[in-house]
């Protein structure tokens, strides 16, 4: 008897998160090496999640270090939903506290940094920057809702998990980010080929 791919897949996914329930608790027991293969699976994607968020490397260490201290410390996690999809909500709302303390104090960051090379190596890296540029100027919800499905993969469905909202409203996220993404950085583009031809 065969068994159809998604019935495997649906297997494999009950089957990784009894066994990441299993690490959990022996992490919590005190257990270091079940500590470190959740750490090894998940701190990659969250710290990208981070980044994207706040822009800053150190912000995200710090972001991906809290939320693995909350959720050793016995956080709210019971195993409702995949650890993966709790841990992205943990980092959310720990970065958004981070932005929200550093629009309030007003801080800016000078993130310019000029890299020798090739031209091209520098186009890019212009080019580049005026697209984290352009997506770090949109409101937090919007840009949450980008940087999860364009960046990290998930789904609208584990969005909607992660940020608590329902599947409709971040489509509509989703959808209002792309597109003030893509007028700005019409308006950055046209403004550059101005000053070019001046």
């Amino acid at each position: 008897m065969t068994v159809s791919f998604a019935r495997r897949l649906a297997i494999q996914v009950v089957d990784e998160g009894a066994e990441e329930a299993v690490l959990l608790a022996a992490a919590r027991e005190g257990d270091e090496r079940a500590f470190v293969e959740l750490y090894g699976r998940h701190r990659a994607a969250l710290f990208r999640f981070a980044w994207r968020m706040s822009g800053s490397a150190d912000a995200a260490e710090d972001v991906v270090q809290e939320c693995f201290l909350a959720l050793i410390a016995g956080a709210r996690f019971r195993g409702g939903v995949p650890l993966r999809t709790y841990l992205y909500g943990v980092a959310r709302n720990l970065a958004l506290r981070r932005w929200r303390v550093a629009e309030r104090e007003c801080e800016e960051r000078d993130e310019a940094a000029d890299t020798p090379g090739a031209l091209e190596d520098l186009l890019a890296a212009e080019r580049w920057a005026l697209v984290e540029r352009a997506v770090r100027a949109l409101p937090a919800l919007q840009r949450e809702a980008l940087i999860l499905f364009q960046y990290e993969g998930l789904s609208l469905e584990e969005i909607a998990a992660v940020t608590g909202a329902d599947t409709g409203a971040v489509k509509a996220r989703l959808h209002r980010a792309r597109e003030s993404v893509r007028r700005r950085l019409a308006r950055l583009l046209d403004g550059a080929a101005e000053r070019s031809c001046r």
